[in-house]
């Protein structure tokens, strides 16, 4: 069973969405760092958060029996409100009708409903989780995320397709959506399912969002410079994250080529202008 370790990507992601947040908003002054930019990078933070979280605390309820509570460990994400109902093929995650603090500082109520076919770990199962007025930090969280158990490639490591179409209607107003397709691969720790702490797992991948203005912006992760993510580390490791606005113009994030621990990356601007990034 590969547990949550294989969800764990999804936390470095979700960072990195706010990361880019707090760096446009860092250039405000410049023309091609306007409030419109700042709003795509916040809006694709929260749906990112949302749908990588949903498949991490599924993860979680995978390896324990019907009428467990998760949460009760600090490397969950989740706090002892969350009741787990387990059948044949399915999955209920129950948070309960109020809001719940969770040990990842997040608010949770309703429910995470998961469905799979073949058993949970194996290649070719599929997960497909939605959605029962389910609600992070009073955003509501509706759609479908699959996930896709592709075996092993050339290298025996495990990989998986990722697809999410989804909606998170915004507490402050207004309704954001997301579409994405994704390779997901293992490429460290996966023949030592107890220890996640030597886990590592690249990323690539393409995507939209759309804002609730209806501007959509597409979003890559290219083949070339794959997000490395490592279980030991807080920042991405290494690759580069590209989003294309509406204009056409580009930006991208490259936390480099080797794969390092540490702070640094470099923002490129549509100007073409680059910056050293110390993130936070």
């Amino acid at each position: 069973m590969f547990k949550s370790k294989i969800s764990f990507y999804a936390g470095a992601l979700a960072i990195t969405a706010g990361s880019l947040a707090f760096l446009a908003s860092c250039n405000k002054n410049k023309k091609t760092d306007t409030a419109e930019d700042t709003g795509y990078a916040s809006e694709h933070s929260v749906a990112e958060k949302s749908f990588n979280d949903a498949g991490s605390i599924a993860d979680q309820a995978s390896t324990v029996t019907s009428g467990s509570t998760l949460g009760y460990k600090t490397t969950e994400l989740t706090s002892a409100c969350a009741t787990v109902t387990r059948t044949t093929g399915s999955i209920v995650i129950d948070f309960g009708t109020t809001d719940c603090l969770c040990n990842d500082g997040r608010l949770r109520r309703g429910k995470i409903l998961v469905n799979y076919t073949g058993n949970y770990s194996d290649s070719g199962s599929v997960r497909t989780i939605t959605f029962d007025n389910y609600y992070q930090n009073d955003n509501n969280v509706a759609g479908t995320k699959t996930v896709t158990n592709m075996g092993h490639n050339s290298l025996g490591q495990p990989y998986f397709n990722v697809t999410v179409n989804g909606t998170v209607t915004l507490a402050s107003g207004g309704t954001i959506s997301t579409s994405w397709n994704r390779v997901r691969t293992w490429t460290d720790g996966y023949n030592t399912l107890t220890d996640f702490t030597d886990d590592k797992y690249t990323v690539t991948g393409t995507g939209t969002l759309t804002r609730a203005s209806g501007a959509v912006v597409n979003i890559a992760i290219p083949t070339s410079t794959p997000l490395v993510f490592a279980a030991g580390c807080r920042w991405i490791e290494a690759g580069t994250l590209i989003f294309t606005l509406p204009s056409g113009l580009t930006r991208s994030i490259n936390y480099g080529t080797t794969a390092n621990c540490d702070n640094q990356a470099v923002l490129t601007l549509p100007s073409g202008t680059t910056y050293n990034i110390t993130l936070p």
